[in-house]
């Protein structure tokens, strides 16, 4: 980044025009890798709904530090634009479930629809939401550079230059 300026009003910009994510997950030495709808908050904190049975999540409960990429289809250099970030992930508490389907819900109303006797709607009950705190998300933007990246580090939330 060329200016002292958070990169965090564009991270999140960035967060809340697109809907699916790439997560990467490794346990025992075996890397994962799944896409899966998520919404996020002010803080760029990621969240996704899935059942603990799956390979992910499995992976998450013995080892939850995590990778994700968010990007879209492009066909030219100067078009890539995209988000990294590596975090931990963790189920969201019974507590804060509410807070986080309500910003689920916020970002994909059409499940707000769904008959309660669906069963999507069963699916979507059942299983947990989990929460990908970042430690480091590093933007990609072509379109104003080759190679342009605006990077963030949490916790701290210092901006690298």
């Amino acid at each position: 980044m060329t200016s002292r300026e958070s990169p965090k009003p564009s991270i999140n910009r960035y967060l809340v025009r697109h809907t699916t994510l790439s997560l990467a997950t490794c346990h025992d030495g075996r890397p994962w890798s799944t896409d899966l709808f998520y919404a996020s908050d002010d803080g760029c904190q990621l969240y996704f709904v899935s059942s603990v049975t799956t390979r992910h999540s499995k992976h998450i409960a013995a080892n939850p530090r995590v990778s994700v990429s968010i990007s879209r289809q492009c066909a030219g250099w100067k078009d890539i634009r995209g988000l990294q970030l590596d975090g931990v992930a963790s189920v969201v508490s019974d507590a804060d479930r509410d807070a986080v389907v309500e910003i689920y819900l916020a970002k994909f109303p059409a499940l707000k629809k769904l008959h309660q006797a669906s069963e999507i709607f069963r699916i979507f009950r059942e299983s947990s939401f989990y929460r990908i705190s970042p430690e480091w998300i590093r933007l990609i933007d072509n379109s104003k550079t080759f190679g342009h990246k605006d990077e963030m580090l949490f916790g701290t939330a210092e901006s690298l230059d």
